[in-house]
């Protein structure tokens, strides 16, 4: 009987240390898909900021002199 408890044991630690490891591989993921996003999201607003300064600048330059 004490056989079989022992090997219980050992397969509980298992478990649990499999459960940490996927746990902790899942944390790793998720944070580096998070910060993969968040660098997206900046890039695109750095990327929509040039176009909008690129065509401001194009707009600014059709404009005719004022007369004085």
């Amino acid at each position: 009987m004490g056989f079989l408890q022992q090997l219980a044991g050992r397969v509980e630690e298992v478990a649990a240390a499999g459960g940490k490891f996927a746990d902790a591989f899942v944390r790793t993921a998720g944070a580096t898909v998070s910060g993969a996003l968040v660098f997206v999201d900046r890039e695109i607003g750095f990327a929509a900021q040039a176009a909008k300064k690129r065509t401001t600048a194009k707009t600014e330059g059709r404009k005719r002199p004022a007369d004085k």
